[in-house]
């Protein structure tokens, strides 16, 4: 027995030998692996080859003051500038804006080709913040960061990161053939590089090469979506170009995941305000064609920069074709189609103690009406409304209403010109009081020559202060209609 105590010493020893090393190995390559990302610096002395710290520590030092702006990047905000893609400024080249240009200037469709880039906007400049490679002029020790990246690589040789920052650092030191080299390893080890991915597309664009491009940018928005702000502008100048203009339209076509995103921008990068129509008519025949919000975004920001004309173009162009051939100078003025929600068709705002609805009507086969009803007590009434395209010209308005409303003042059906001056040019008699039996309201107005494009068609309650909002009741209208006047009341007047 006692020979064998010495034995079992030895053993222990060696078994405690043994346990210090695996502890320290769990130690060395597990918790530095836990503390590449937050502390790699800790990482690298349990562990001076961890991968992912040396990563860590090489981008950081790399591309420690490169940040986005997050507050410059939406939808609607601003439009990249184009010149980075080669495009001029504006049409004439003067580098005009949308907010440069007179309204007056745009009469009709064709006049809608011109530059659309806001004022003031620099996107490209926030891009190249948020994805410039080290800036030679700033203080950093790019061989200590190289060997960093190489000595992870070396640890790690798929390490897409590693790659990038290699692509980075040959990109200061202006070494062209290794900045390209390094990037395109880097995507295609990880399409998740960002800044690598991005640098490909841009270099790809300015070579002329759109089918790496366009792909570059597929992956970009397919991956983080969120650039969708930064990546617009390469595809917005692919499809205004005839060579291109397919590809863009086959990748649109398999409904890629940022599809509606892209064309919300779209309108926002584009030196054709007819491009976007373009994209989307060619989506109609598509296995999944434009979505209302699609068509619905494009509407509204044409609208905006009072492209009328081609705005309603536009809208015809998706309407269902029962739909287009009742479609009139009013559109559904009977109220037998449950409302878009887009212009030129009905927009309830609802508001309190009031509620808007469609709902059929009893005395009328699958007939359908407006229902505009209020609660006792003081309302918050918005409004129904339709815009209009009208050209100069007399017009008759005409309808159909009963119920029973109670209040000081009643409602009121007016047209006035869309835009900033907001004309009222016409209204009907106020409607109010009470009728079990449907009675026609009717009154003409002429559309001016000047500063009236297009025309909103309004239902309004008339109350000009706050006790006129005491209102009660409900009233139905049905069967609206405009109709052109031939022989003015005024025209016959002169005749005479």
């Amino acid at each position: 027995m006692k020979s064998k105590a010495p034995h079992i010493h030895v053993r222990t020893i060696i078994l405690a030998v043994f346990g210090l090393i695996l502890t320290w190995l769990v130690i060395s390559r597990s918790f530095a692996a836990y503390l590449a990302e937050i502390a790699p610096q800790t990482a690298l002395w349990l562990n001076p080859q961890q991968p992912e710290a040396l990563v860590n520590l090489a981008d950081r030092s790399l591309n420690a003051s490169v940040k986005t702006d997050e507050s410059t990047v939406g939808v609607t905000d601003q439009a990249p500038e184009r010149q980075a893609l080669g495009a001029s400024g504006s049409a004439d080249g003067s580098g005009a804006g949308v907010a440069d240009q007179a309204p007056e200037a745009e009469k009709n469709i064709s006049d809608s080709k011109r530059i659309l880039t806001a004022d003031g906007a620099t996107y490209s400049q926030n891009l190249n913040y948020a994805f410039e490679t080290a800036d030679p002029n700033r203080s950093v020790d790019l061989t200590t960061i190289r060997a960093w990246a190489e000595s992870a690589l070396m640890n790690d040789p798929l390490n897409a990161r590693a790659l990038r920052v290699l692509g980075q650092v040959a990109d200061v030191t202006r070494d062209d053939a290794g900045t390209s080299n390094f990037m395109a390893a880097a995507a295609r080890m990880s399409l998740h590089e960002s800044i690598a991915v991005y640098w490909l597309m841009r270099k790809s664009t300015e070579a002329g090469d759109y089918k790496a491009a366009i792909s570059y940018a597929d992956a970009l928005l397919r991956t983080n979506p969120e650039l969708g702000a930064y990546v617009a502008p390469v595809l917005a100048h692919f499809a205004e170009q005839k060579a291109s203009n397919g590809l863009v339209k086959a990748l649109l076509d398999s409904n890629p995941p940022w599809r509606t995103q892209f064309l919300a921008q779209l309108p926002y990068n584009v030196a054709d305000a007819r491009t976007p129509l373009d994209l989307l008519l060619a989506l109609r025949t598509s296995p999944t064609p434009p979505a209302s919000e699609e068509i619905g975004r494009y509407l509204t920001f044409l609208i905006a920069h009072k492209f009328y004309d081609l705005a309603y173009y536009t809208w015809l162009q998706f309407l269902p074709p029962e739909e287009l051939r009742t479609a009139g100078l009013l559109f559904n003025g009977s109220f037998e189609v449950a409302p878009s929600g887009m212009p030129f068709d009905w927009v309830i705002t609802q508001g309190s103690g009031v509620t808007i609805d469609i709902v059929p009507t009893s005395d009328k086969n699958d007939g359908h009406a407006l229902l505009v009803d209020f609660l006792y007590g003081r309302v918050d009434y918005h409004s129904v409304s339709e815009l209009v395209r009208l050209a100069p010209g007399t017009y008759q308005f005409d309808g159909q209403y009963k119920g029973k409303l109670v209040g000081p003042r009643g409602l009121e059906w007016r047209i006035v010109c869309a835009g900033e001056a907001n004309t009222r040019i016409g209204e009907s008699p106020m409607i109010s009081g009470s009728t079990s039996t449907w009675k026609q309201t009717e009154f003409i107005f002429t559309v001016p020559a000047e500063d009236c494009r297009a025309q909103y068609v309004r239902l309004d309650l008339d109350a000009r202060m706050a006790s006129e909002q005491l209102v009660a009741g409900s009233m139905l209208f049905d069967e609206l209609h405009i109709s052109r006047v031939t022989n003015p009341p005024n025209s016959q007047a002169s005749d005479k």
